[in-house]
């Protein structure tokens, strides 16, 4: 049986910034869209910077799985996410060396790991105040 994450997502407009918590795994055949469904909701959502917050994951998070959940965002955005901003929010030394694996993964994006999430929500800030004076 497939599984796939519980999530919730918040779209903030006025920073162009996804955020998506990652809770726990759920059966394939519990009700609900998966994530990139849900991402698919929102217009555009290749022009918002990311933060994924998976602090409060339940499940193991293999590299294998990190690698599909990386492979769909890639396949969804088609490139067209080229220059934004993804914080990855671990918070603990094992997700977080798992992490460092999806660094690689999306050259055309500027990706960095923090401990919490208002580290990383102030780096995207940060980075798009430069983009809009810039």
């Amino acid at each position: 049986m497939q599984k796939r994450s519980r999530y919730s997502v918040t779209v903030d407009r006025a920073n162009m910034i996804l955020i998506i918590r990652l809770h726990s795994l759920r059966c394939e055949q519990e009700p609900g869209p998966d994530l990139i469904d849900q991402l698919a909701t929102v217009e555009t959502p290749w022009l918002f910077n990311a933060l994924f917050d998976f602090r409060r994951y339940e499940a193991d998070f293999s590299r294998d799985y990190l690698s599909f959940l990386t492979e769909k965002w890639a396949a969804f955005t088609r490139g067209r996410d080229s220059g934004r901003s993804m914080a990855l929010v671990g918070g603990n030394p094992d997700l977080t060396f798992n992490l460092k694996a999806m660094l690689d993964v999306m050259p055309n994006r500027k990706i960095a790991i923090f401990d919490t999430f208002d580290e990383g929500l102030e780096w995207i800030k940060a980075d798009e105040y430069i983009r809009k004076v810039a």
